[in-house]
């Protein structure tokens, strides 16, 4: 029996400027949206001058601007707070987000947030912001950013430090600088698992019952970049074309999770980071075998293609064949990298994890699941895992 068809909405709001370089042209695209500018970064791009050449080429346009550096890589809700703050006193026209993913999504909520009375304890007990947001431009300096074209954002709870999606005004994001260049920082090793995190978003959208012929483009090349781009970066990893390959990757996943979703693993890559603060990453890429396990029989043709973009190229293998060879050409290369293939490396446990486990049912994304689960189904998955 055919898949269902899911309906098809395109609808990509911010202008992308993508290129090796792109970065430079900021203070000449950005001026008509704002003549004062809060950049929302981490102070660790200090140490390549990411945030001076950003600067310089604000200066040079005559963009005033301020600095708030204080994302670190377990933010919460009161550092977006504190940033609200900041943006209202300077009366800020505009917010730059550079960075990580929670850099960005933080400087996407002061945004959603600076015009405002509120703070996110009221919207992250469902407040809807009752004025239009400031313009929000994004330069991601990682590969990926799954909400990088979405009105959604990730908010770490400070009340609780429950992780949780979000939403803005409709078409916050104006517009986003993808420069490959800004990459060449993380190191092979982290590279290898925010790849992995890429695919595991990649698959799941394509398994979602959201996907579609369209989504289904985007996010093959993107499994298929990913897998090329391993090895490229692992061997070279000062080159730059192993780096505009995982950004193309990332920006293609972006593209097809615009319309379809991603599932079970970045729920619990989500809910596992907010909770016990483990890298995002790196419970991604440990959980993506136990994903295509969990969906071997709900999707099986998608999932062995999967197989064949993984280089499985046998014609006469049935698909239930090719499923079990992705899932241990995925656990091979978890291994080749020595990287955690088990969720109690990370000395975490596992009577924690039905909290997880429901956080993570909790989520919005959820919905869209090749098929139902139960809260207790997520918990056996974490098991698992362990």
């Amino acid at each position: 029996m055919a898949d269902k068809m899911s309906d098809i909405l395109i609808n990509i709001q911010p202008k992308i400027f993508f290129g090796v370089d792109s970065l430079a042209q900021v203070g000449l695209l950005i001026p008509d949206l704002g003549k004062r500018i809060l950049i929302v970064t981490e102070a660790i791009l200090y140490e390549n001058k990411t945030i001076e050449r950003l600067k310089e080429f604000l200066s040079q346009k005559g963009i005033d601007h301020i600095i708030f550096d204080e994302v670190v890589p377990n933010a919460t809700s009161s550092t977006i707070d504190d940033g609200i703050k900041i943006a209202r006193v300077s009366k800020a026209e505009a917010i730059i987000g550079m960075g990580g993913v929670r850099t960005c999504s933080t400087a996407k909520a002061i945004a959603m947030a600076a015009r405002t009375k509120s703070y996110m304890d009221e919207f992250l007990s469902g407040f809807q912001a009752d004025k239009p947001a400031l313009p929000y431009i994004e330069i991601p300096t990682s590969f990926r950013n799954p909400f990088m074209l979405s009105d959604e954002y990730l908010a770490v709870d400070a009340r609780n430090r429950a992780g949780k999606i979000a939403e803005t005004q409709p078409d916050i994001t104006k517009m986003v600088f993808v420069d490959p260049k800004l990459t060449m920082s993380l190191p092979p090793k982290y590279a290898v698992t925010i790849l992995l995190d890429i695919l595991l978003h990649a698959i799941e959208g394509y398994i979602s019952n959201r996907s579609n012929f369209l989504t289904d483009i985007y996010l093959t090349n993107a499994i298929e970049r990913v897998f090329k781009a391993i090895p490229l970066i692992t061997e070279s990893p000062d080159e730059l074309n192993p780096r505009i390959m995982a950004v193309e990757a990332g920006l293609l996943m972006a593209f097809g999770l615009n319309s379809s979703k991603a599932g079970i693993g970045a729920a619990l890559s989500y809910a596992i980071n907010a909770k016990k603060m483990v890298p995002k990453s790196w419970i991604a890429a440990l959980l993506l075998p136990h994903i295509i396990e969990f969906n071997a029989h709900v999707r099986p043709k998608k999932l062995a293609q999967v197989a064949r973009i993984f280089g499985e190229n046998e014609p006469d293998l049935p698909d239930e064949v090719l499923v079990q060879k992705a899932i241990e050409t995925l656990r091979n290369l978890i291994g080749k990298h020595s990287l955690p293939a088990r969720l109690s490396e990370f000395d975490l446990v596992l009577d924690d994890m039905i909290e997880v486990a429901e956080t993570a049912y909790n989520y919005n994304l959820m919905k869209f699941l090749p098929r139902g689960v139960s809260i207790n189904e997520i918990y056996e998955m974490i098991k698992a895992a362990f």
